[in-house]
């Protein structure tokens, strides 16, 4: 959409509650800009160098309008932006400008979720605009960009119908000034079209569609818009004919259902009719911990495996003492050359944050994976059954342990906090 803001006028009056997705605009590029002022109005693509194997992680504005998308393949980017300059990734910066947006979404509401490191949703009831309003002075809603609306907003001496659209303004811009980072915001009745709503108005847009306009809205897009319709199934939709939304509001459900089956039928429908949850789960301790890492050629040392396998182990024991957690579910993934993913999980019967312990443990998945000759790809591990606890009982002969490894990762952890993760390579990890 061209245009800063866009209002769809609700013919049900004023809203009492609304659902906002909140995006950062192409989060990742945006920080290394902010870091590197010489890159600033340059094509950026962070994914690694042009000729590694992996795809665009983010990719500048600059560098989309001269043909780069996430995720193409980055040896692809370089033929079609040569002049880009492709960058690895800082991602413990990223996390740090994450934190910071999310702390001043949390200011302004408190019924924020986070959904990933670079978008979350709020909960918006109009109370909240009163409250900013305690004595009404009659004056419009901010307007520091230039403004196109499907019809005038009207801000009074009560909350007009487009009480939100003001609140993400009053974001964009705290966001703005505090980080200097660029948001978009999508305003609806619930998950799916806000979401969709911010990715039509970015960069640096608000969109705000009225309740009762959500079929109007989702009529020219592609199906493909949809959170979970991938490739393969805008693949079979298309074949057959159902490519946007429109191609699925005019016909009926046995119409629907004779084309693409009962369970997708009933999908679609409820999608056409911009149907969505609107629920907000608040922002509480992660469910789980992840690390992982795709080899740039497909590895057959086994002992490179190994090596990276502790090394994803150690990090995700890292980021579970950071956010002062133990896990008491170990799960390693391995991806093989042929694209073939499989993953092994061991409830360890307690909990630990020490990667010793978990490396033994994953060791002992590993090799039960690891039989017979492998070309991997991808290894990682996840770390589930989170909590502060530890839940186990001590052995006495521990206290006489003469290695503490506890009070070593301490220290580990202290150089790795300071000057980043990679700065630091243990033994184990070579």
């Amino acid at each position: 959409m061209p245009s800063d803001l866009t209002v769809h006028e609700s013919p049900r009056g004023s809203a009492r509650r609304v659902i906002a997705h909140v995006d950062l605009d192409a989060f990742f590029t945006s920080v290394e800009q902010l870091l590197d002022p010489r890159l600033a109005g340059k094509p950026v693509v962070v994914g690694g160098p042009a000729d590694a194997r992996g795809v665009v992680a983010s990719a500048s504005y600059e560098a989309r309008a001269r043909g780069v998308y996430v995720p193409m393949p980055l040896t692809r980017a370089y033929r079609v932006c040569p002049e880009a300059h492709f960058l690895t990734g800082r991602h413990g910066e990223y996390s740090k400008f994450s934190k910071r947006v999310f702390e001043i979404c949390r200011q302004q509401s408190p019924t924020f979720e986070a959904a990933s490191i670079d978008e979350g949703y709020f909960d918006w009831k109009r109370e909240q605009w009163t409250a900013l309003h305690p004595v009404s002075t009659g004056r419009p809603a901010s307007r520091a960009h230039p403004v196109s609306t499907a019809h005038p907003v009207r801000m009074g001496k009560s909350p007009g119908r487009h009480w939100p659209v003001e609140l993400a303004e009053r974001l964009r811009d705290a966001v703005l000034s505090q980080t200097g980072l660029n948001v978009s915001i999508g305003i609806a009745k619930n998950r799916l079209v806000a979401k969709i709503a911010s990715k039509c108005c970015k960069p640096r847009g608000v969109c705000h569609i009225a309740e009762g306009f959500e079929r109007a809205f989702l009529r020219p897009m592609p199906l493909s818009v949809v959170p979970g319709i991938g490739q393969r199934a805008t693949a079979m939709l298309e074949a057959t004919g159902l490519v946007t939304f429109d191609d699925v509001q005019r016909l009926s459900m046995s119409q629907l259902e004779s084309r693409v089956g009962s369970k997708w039928a009933e999908r679609l429908q409820r999608l056409a009719d911009g149907e969505g949850s609107k629920s907000i789960s608040l922002s509480g301790p992660p469910k789980s911990i992840s690390s992982e890492n795709t080899f740039a050629t497909d590895c057959r040392d086994m002992h490179t495996v190994r090596a990276m396998l502790y090394r994803c182990v150690e990090k995700a024991a890292w980021r579970l003492r950071k956010a002062g957690l133990k896990a008491g579910t170990l799960t390693v993934k391995l991806r093989t050359a042929d694209f073939k993913t499989v993953e092994r999980s061991r409830s360890l019967g307690f909990r630990t944050d020490q990667h010793q312990e978990l490396y033994g443990y994953a060791q002992n998945i590993w090799r039960k994976l690891s039989q017979g000759p492998l070309s991997v790809r991808l290894i990682g591990v996840r770390l589930s059954s989170l909590d502060e606890s530890s839940n186990r009982q001590l052995l006495l002969h521990e206290k006489e342990n003469r290695c503490n490894p506890r009070s070593m990762n301490q220290t580990v952890d202290q150089i790795r906090d300071r000057f980043g993760f990679e700065k630091l390579v243990t033994g184990g990890a070579l």
